[in-house]
Order: structure tokens, then C-alpha cells, then sequence
């Protein structure tokens, strides 16, 4: 049995191009690579084309130059050192040298080495195979303001653990008919700023990271929030709205973007199909000082209807 040892630092190594090889089988081969693993899911490390007669794959955490064997086979199948399982669930490929993790963790960051051992006619030949892996996350949405009010500002950040710059963000809003529109593609900064929030806003936002390797999408959060209700047809509906101030506000409703009705209260005395929709809230509070100034907030209320019972209170939405 033929076993090689070397004694080298991580930040003295020679590297070759993937995929060059050095013709002399006196000579040692480099490839290096870099793997992004998206964490709580798999990732697969290659080890070279084909299962080599031996081979060691060894691990170093960053920041240190120690390496640490987790997996070899000297021809007689692979043995999984304990030291892997703080790498999450590894295994070897079959017929492969290649190394999958399930469920990758964010412990997984670090330098894989493999060591791969061929014989051949012209002679034993040694490959080494640098795997630089980086485990990242997927990003989140972070407001400035849980539940902005109509005519403020609100910032919208899209974190992001472990990611490599340089990073691209893509904002998309998905309006009340379901439908993806991009409102905003950003170069290197996760902030997303809307200074003068209105109705239009209303929908569910995620922001996508992409860098030169990998993209990612954020779960969605909604900016402006709405009321559904499901109503039974024939019966009486009342819709409030309320805001403290002094001088007493004033209220204007919408259905479907028209104006219906003014007043804090919009009662429908028989309900039917036909007013299915959107309905919307405004409030003004006019103070005459030396200029106008109002202040708007807004209540959005979605209403569905049901041939459900006939028997049904009046419904109220605060």
C-alpha cells in the first residue's frame, strides 16, 4: 500500500485551473473550486470524474490552517470519520468519491480536500481537489414599519447570512389579483425604500438575492393589509371606520376604487352578488393653521360573498 503524506499550508498551495492536468505522472495535480450550499438543504462536492483506486477527503474550518480527515477509502469502501457529523448528514457517492450533505449547516463553512490517487499505465497519479463551500441562507424581509399608514415612508431590508458579494436584488410585489410585478432591481444594497405609501402598495413583496453563482427568494410579507370578509347574500353588512382626532375626522369610502359613500359608517341593508370587491377607507384630517395639511390613513376591507344561512347579525369591521 502506497500512502502519501504532505506537510502544507492552505495559503501556500499551488493551484492549476479546473480541469488542466500536468502530463509528467510525477507531478501532482490542483483544481480548485468554490461551492455555495443553501443551508437546510443538500450539496453535492466533487471529487474528480471517476472513483479513484484511493482517496482522503479532509476538512478546515476558516480562519485556521488545521485539516482533518472525514472520509477515506484505501480500496476497501469508504469510512466516515465522527468528526463529518458535525458536517451535517454526509455521505459518499457510489461509484464516486464525490460527497453529498443533506440538510447542509451553516457549520458545513470551510475548505474540503480531496486527495485522489490513480494508478495508471504511465504511473500512480495524485489529484488534489480544493472545494472552498459557503453555506447561505435564504434571505428574509425586514420593515421599518410593521404596518405603514398611507403617506408615510417605510424601508424594506433583505438580509441575507453568508452571502458572496457582489449581490443583486430584485424586488417584486404580487398585487390582490396574484399577479408578479418587479418594482425594483438594486446593485449591491438589500434596501428598498417607499417614501410615500398608498393604496397602490397594497400586496405581498419578497426580494430575490442573486450572485454570480446562486439566487435565492425571500418568503413574502405584506406591506399594506387588508380585511377579508365572507358575507351570506341578503343581509345586512356595515362597514366602520374610525380615527381619533380633534377636529373630527373625515371619511370617504371606495368600492373598487370609486367613491361611495361619505361618512364613518357604510352600511349595504341587502347584500347581493354584485358588490363583491374592494372597499377602501379614507380619512382626512383637515387643520387650518396658515396652510392645508391633511393627514390620510387608509383601511382596505375585501368582501366575498356565500349563499351561507339566513340568519346572519350584521357584520361590523373596526
Amino acid at each position: 500500500m502506497l500512502i502519501i503524506t504532505e506537510q502544507w499550508h492552505l495559503r501556500n498551495f499551488v493551484c492549476a485551473l479546473p480541469g488542466v492536468e500536468i502530463l509528467d505522472p510525477g507531478q501532482v495535480v490542483y483544481s480548485e473550486t468554490r461551492t455555495n450550499g443553501v443551508v437546510g438543504r443538500g450539496v453535492i462536492l466533487e471529487c474528480g470524474p471517476t472513483l479513484p483506486d484511493v482517496f482522503i477527503w479532509g476538512f478546515t474550518k476558516p480562519g485556521t490552517d488545521t485539516i482533518r480527515a472525514i472520509v477515506y477509502n484505501f480500496g476497501k469502501g469508504p469510512k466516515i470519520q465522527k468528526l463529518a457529523n458535525d458536517l451535517g448528514n454526509l455521505t459518499v457517492i457510489s461509484n464516486s468519491a464525490s460527497l453529498s450533505i443533506e440538510k447542509l449547516p451553516l457549520a458545513a463553512e470551510g475548505v474540503y480536500t480531496c486527495q485522489a490517487l490513480y494508478d495508471t499505465l504511465e504511473g500512480a497519479k495524485l489529484y488534489y481537489y480544493y472545494v472552498f463551500l459557503l453555506p447561505v441562507t435564504n434571505p428574509y424581509i425586514v420593515m421599518s414599519d410593521s404596518s405603514p399608514v398611507e403617506g408615510t415612508s417605510v424601508i424594506m431590508r433583505c438580509g441575507l447570512e453568508n452571502g458572496t458579494g457582489p449581490i443583486n436584488y430584485i424586488w417584486e410585489q404580487e398585487s390582490r389579483e396574484s399577479q408578479l410585478t418587479t418594482v425594483a432591481e438594486i446593485y449591491d444594497d438589500n434596501r428598498f425604500n417607499v417614501t410615500d405609501v398608498n393604496r397602490n402598495h397594497t400586496g405581498w413583496y419578497r426580494c430575490i438575492a442573486i450572485n454570480q453563482v446562486n439566487q435565492q427568494r425571500s418568503d413574502r410579507v405584506c406591506l399594506v393589509h387588508h380585511i377579508v370578509l365572507v358575507c351570506a347574500i341578503s343581509k345586512t353588512v356595515s362597514l366602520l371606520c374610525q380615527a381619533s382626532s380633534n377636529p373630527p375626522s373625515q371619511y370617504v369610502w371606495f368600492y373598487n376604487n370609486s367613491q361611495v359613500f361619505t361618512g364613518p359608517q357604510y352600511t349595504i341593508t341587502r347584500i347581493l352578488r354584485m358588490h363583491t370587491g374592494h372597499y377602501a377607507c379614507l380619512v382626512a384630517l383637515y387643520c387650518f393653521v396658515i396652510t392645508l395639511q391633511s393627514s390620510l390613513h387608509s383601511l382596505n376591507v375585501h368582501l366575498f360573498l356565500t349563499d351561507r344561512g339566513t340568519n346572519n347579525p350584521t357584520n361590523t369591521v373596526y
